[in-house]
């Protein structure tokens, strides 16, 4: 079994390995009494500079010199102090950062989780075979509504004499309607019998092509 040190010595203690935010307490304490430190340390180094002072004026030389060299080393204790808050403020900071790295972690674990779900639910295969149903569903509505709008079904049973009285009848109606011919009496009771039938041959030609023309237009308005 491969532990890590701390964990390791956490086994044989009993200890269990501190949160993040209870080390950063004790970090923030530790601060603290390590500025009472400093300010301990700066009031003596001023008292011992005093005491050289006095003992200066009062000829002792030796004891001034004594008393600046005290000074000296509670002034370097003040400098080792500020160093080590600064170590320790450094090591909150890293806390800060390794919590907020396991935040994101976490954030991004849980999205990546997400997206393999969407993924898996939407896969290349997947989606294609949808995009395949769906062409096909399109196609077959396009095709029925192709059917029902499709007007072949009114012309059933009707034969070629029917489009020509149809086309005839309609010129008649438009020519009506335009005012160059008054209205006109057409019989529909019987469908055998043709309006031309006593008109002269080049009377019936000429009527002939004009009810060609007249069917050719009407189809090409159908299509169109």
């Amino acid at each position: 079994m491969n532990l890590p040190l701390k964990r390791f010595r956490g086994f044989l203690t009993g200890k269990k390995p501190s949160s993040s935010t209870e080390t950063k307490a004790k970090l923030k304490r530790t601060i603290n009494q390590m500025e009472v430190k400093i300010k301990n340390y700066q009031r003596q180094s001023n008292e011992q500079y005093e005491l050289a002072r006095t003992l200066l004026k009062a000829g002792n030389k030796l004891g001034a010199q004594q008393a600046l060299k005290r000074r000296e080393l509670y002034l370097t204790q003040v400098t080792n102090t500020y160093n080590k808050i600064a170590n320790l403020q450094r090591t909150i900071d890293t806390l800060d950062i390794s919590a907020d790295n396991v935040t994101l972690t976490d954030t991004l674990s849980h999205a990546q989780t997400a997206i393999d779900a969407n993924v898996e639910a939407a896969s290349p295969e997947k989606t294609e075979e949808v995009m395949m149903s769906l062409e096909e569903s399109i196609e077959m509505v396009s095709d029925m509504d192709e059917a029902l709008t499709d007007t072949s079904i009114t012309e059933i049973g009707m034969d070629v004499e029917a489009d020509d009285r149809i086309s005839m009848q309609m010129a008649e109606l438009e020519a009506e309607m335009s005012g160059s011919l008054p209205a006109a009496n057409i019989e529909t009771s019987t469908p055998t019998t043709t309006v031309t039938e006593t008109a002269a041959p080049a009377k019936r030609e000429a009527d002939k092509k004009k009810l060609d023309e007249m069917r050719r237009q009407i189809e090409e308005g159908l299509r169109s």
